[in-house]
């Protein structure tokens, strides 16, 4: 298992982001805590949609990206995608 501690700063970093690992097979999967210390886990093909969906429209999901302290997210793969997403890495 790869893991990386990501910086995604603005909406265009977490498009970017999201078109980079697509097209990867494996599963990519951020992980992080929310604002009060709680751990989650989310797709990081789908990231995108997490942040642009307002929290009233995301009621089936446990956690939304309003609740994500932006500093603890990590990217994990099996795959080595580094050389995809190193502009992000920290």
């Amino acid at each position: 298992m790869h893991r990386y501690v990501l910086e995604l700063v603005t909406v265009d970093d977490v498009k970017e982001f999201t078109e980079a690992v697509s097209g990867v097979k494996s599963d990519v999967r951020l992980t992080g805590k929310d604002e009060n210390g709680n751990k989650w886990e989310l797709s990081g093909k789908s990231l995108l949609c997490s942040l642009i969906i307002p929290a009233g429209e995301q009621t089936w999901r446990t956690h939304t990206a309003h609740d994500v302290d932006w500093n603890t997210v990590q990217c994990e793969c099996d795959e080595d995608i580094y050389s995809k997403i190193s502009k992000f890495v920290k």
